[in-house]
């Protein structure tokens, strides 16, 4: 037996979403961090350099990419007002990227289209028999390209959370000093360790991340040990996700192994992301963590039946079905 959730979003932050140039409050999200624009194909095989015979696509699309840009178009896509801090480039890809937030029903009151700034593209090749990925990325845009002002603080301090992926290091960095502030909760999805971490963990509430991360940051040699170390640097609650596995999740008095749902793999872009998504979406309704790393997990499984990170998110109504809710 499913039940269908009942949804955040209003129809007063649709409006907000299709007036770029406006100024939304009271968003449940606030996301500042990495957006791509991605070149994704379905391929029987990697070919060689020189090889004399094409290689033949199975299917080829565009979407939109990155940690934050895609876990905000989840949460928009399953229903929470969600609006996007960051900068792309005055160019074909970035105004592409930016109507596709107001698409997806993402605030861009605060997103920054400036000239002599390129968009980060990346090249997606996607193995037909198993899901798995070849990635290639040109990084175009820099940590100093985002100046943060106090009208980007009032935005952020307006929301109930703050995602961030650790793109635009040193603005992420005082985005979530200011949430701290506001008692705004910070959510950080953790793929690698990178300098200046120090600063950031401490200021987390919600630490996200992808599973080598812990035993690599911390130098633990086990992942349960490693997550406890986490944990003692400030974050509430630990979670680290693993694939076709499930995810983890660690609080001060609590570790549970939450298991994946099975479904048709296309394509495993965008799964982390997604799953971050529907964490943050549980955890605004106030489920306790394992009934919201349950539902991430459903919401990461059903966005790897379609080719792309964003095109297969799923409603809430799709999510909460596959999870039994």
């Amino acid at each position: 037996m499913s039940v269908i959730l009942p949804v955040l979003r209003s129809t007063a932050s649709l409006a907000v979403a299709d007036r770029p140039g406006s100024e939304a409050k009271n968003l449940d999200v606030v996301g500042l961090g990495y957006c791509a624009y991605d070149i994704l194909a379905i391929v029987p095989r990697l070919p060689d350099f020189d090889d004399v015979h094409m290689v033949h696509l199975d299917e080829m699309a565009y979407d939109g990419g990155g940690p934050v840009g895609t876990a905000l178009a989840a949460l928009a896509r399953l229903g929470a007002r969600a609006g996007y801090v960051g900068v792309l480039g005055d160019d074909v890809e970035g105004r592409w990227l930016r109507d596709l937030f107001v698409r997806e029903g993402v605030d861009v009151a605060r997103l920054r289209l400036e000239a002599g700034v390129g968009t980060n593209r990346c090249l997606l090749l996607v193995h037909q028999a198993t899901g798995r990925r070849a990635i290639l990325c040109q990084p175009r845009v820099e940590a100093a390209d985002l100046t943060l002002d106090d009208a980007d603080r009032a935005y952020i301090q307006a929301a109930r959370v703050l995602h961030l992926d650790g793109q635009f290091f040193p603005a992420a960095v005082q985005a979530a000093r200011w949430a701290r502030e506001a008692g705004v909760k910070v959510c950080f999805d953790g793929n690698h360790p990178r300098p200046g971490l120090e600063d950031l963990l401490p200021l987390v509430d919600w630490l996200v991340v992808a599973e080598p991360f812990p035993m690599a940051y911390t130098g633990r040699p086990g992942l349960d040990d490693a997550a406890r170390s986490l944990l003692a640097l400030g974050p509430e609650v630990v979670v680290v996700t693993q694939g076709e596995r499930g995810c983890q999740a660690w609080t001060a008095d609590n570790h549970w192994q939450v298991p994946a749902y099975s479904v048709r793999v296309v394509d495993t872009t965008g799964a982390g992301d997604a799953f971050h998504g529907g964490f943050i979406y549980a955890m605004l309704r106030g489920w306790d963590v394992p009934r919201a790393a349950a539902f991430a997990n459903a919401v990461a499984a059903l966005n790897c039946r379609t080719l792309g990170g964003r095109r297969g998110l799923p409603a809430v109504e799709e999510a909460a079905d596959i999870d039994g809710l």
